[in-house]
């Protein structure tokens, strides 16, 4: 009798442990479905070279053609003087564009690294609000400005527009900071100025992107100063 009953409680409950076990290795298979390529990208510039820009794509691995499979987001990392000046992530490429602003008489140089995840369906995360709070930082210089934001210290893009001249003078990718300075070997001129900055997460979703503007006027003691708008 004691077998039997035995019998019967093991049977009715290995149905429920093969369920557990599959649905076990259905979750395992569900959290590695998703694939990561990683690619460095290394630059420098001799003493006697100036500031240079450099433009690199990244394509969807050919060993995923018939799998679906697709690029959900980016991650980067920067070491040394390099910087982004934008970046662009679609479910087929990635395209950056870095850059390493130098003076003449010193050497510079510097690495990225980008890391795609891919996946079968693009991830499904709230967009991030434009960020807040635009101002020049107090106490830094007039034709060599640092801005400063509130964000999500994620990705920020800032952008410098120049009025007068009708063009867009500086861009960068600012990954961590809620803050960049204005990094090139050259001064801005007496000019009227509006910049923009928007934010993204890692899927490379964009927000709005909130605007701020300055104007930089000498003073009649000869003094420069950036006048915020």
């Amino acid at each position: 009798m004691f077998r039997s009953i035995f019998k019967q409680r093991f049977c009715s409950t290995v149905p429920l442990l093969m369920v557990v076990f599959l649905f076990a290795l259905l979750s395992i298979g569900a959290a590695s479905a998703e694939e990561m390529i990683s690619q460095e990208f290394s630059h420098s510039l001799l003493v006697n070279q100036p500031s240079q820009s450099w433009e690199h794509r990244i394509d969807l691995p050919l060993q995923t053609e018939g799998q679906f499979k697709i690029f959900i987001k980016r991650k980067l990392s920067l070491d040394g003087r390099l910087v982004i000046e934008r970046e662009e992530l679609t479910p087929t490429y990635y395209y950056v564009k870095v850059r390493l602003p130098k003076y003449i008489g010193e050497f510079a140089g510097g690495k990225l690294t980008v890391k795609l995840f891919m996946d079968k369906s693009p991830l499904n995360t709230p967009p991030l609000d434009a960020p807040e709070n635009l101002k020049l930082m107090e106490g830094s210089a007039a034709r060599h400005p640092d801005f400063i934001w509130k964000g999500a210290k994620k990705y920020s893009a800032i952008t410098l527009y120049d009025v007068d001249t009708n063009q867009t003078i500086w861009e960068r990718i600012i990954l961590g900071y809620e803050g960049a300075g204005f990094d090139e070997p050259t001064y801005l001129d007496l000019h009227h100025y509006r910049w923009a900055v928007k934010q993204s997460d890692e899927t490379g979703r964009w927000s709005n992107e909130a605007q701020a503007g300055f104007r930089i006027e000498e003073q009649s003691d000869g003094s420069v100063i950036a006048i915020p708008e």
